[in-house]
């Protein structure tokens, strides 16, 4: 008769989980993600030496976490791929929401693209102020000599006082 086996050390372990399924973690939400991102120029104050255009921008979380980031534009820098690293730095996962300002330029919204930024980018509210600003002054300064103009006023700077 041959001596009882004694079950292995993973053979036990496989015993005492039985039919159970482990419990895995519930996947934590992915936090929304918004990125900021914009380019100006840097003009060299000496004749014939190159003007530089930085793309300059920050990535942020509703959480309170922020990345910012530079790069000189046509440089060796992939501003793309620098996007990418805040947002993993920041959390992005393939279900992240992903939030992008900027202005019409189609360069930037390139780069967002190729960052994997997926919705179109939502005009920044600077480009936006600008004209309402110009609007304003220009009904402030609309004429009130006569009765109809100041009523016809009124009425120009409280709509664009709503559009505001």
């Amino acid at each position: 008769m041959k001596p009882p086996r004694h079950p292995s050390y993973r053979h036990r372990f496989g015993e005492l989980l039985g039919n159970d399924a482990a419990d895995k973690p519930a996947a934590a939400a992915a936090t929304p993600i918004t990125v900021s991102l914009d380019s100006t120029f840097i003009r060299s104050r000496e004749e014939g030496e190159r003007h530089l255009e930085v793309r300059i921008g920050n990535v942020e979380t509703t959480a309170g976490g922020r990345e910012v980031f530079a790069a000189v534009a046509k440089a060796d820098t992939d501003i793309a791929a620098l996007i990418r690293r805040n947002f993993k730095t920041l959390g992005w996962t393939v279900d992240t929401e992903v939030t992008a300002f900027t202005d019409g330029c189609p360069a930037l919204r390139s780069t967002l693209a190729d960052a994997g930024v997926r919705r179109p980018p939502i005009l920044d509210w600077f480009r936006m102020a600008m004209p309402m600003q110009h609007t304003t002054q220009g009904a402030s300064g609309l004429s009130t000599d006569v009765p109809d103009r100041m009523k016809a006023k009124a009425v120009i700077v409280a709509e664009v006082e709503r559009l505001r």
